[in-house]
């Protein structure tokens, strides 16, 4: 984990983040749903 002190990351950096941490909890979502069916 970085430092408090670094700076923020660039926007295309956090939309990338964004973007992995959505499609993951969707992976994650579909897995249970499929799981539970």
């Amino acid at each position: 984990m970085p430092s408090p002190a670094t700076a923020p990351p660039p926007p295309a950096s956090l939309k990338r983040i964004v973007t992995a941490s959505l499609i993951g909890t969707t992976i994650e979502w579909y897995d249970n749903s499929f799981d539970r069916g």
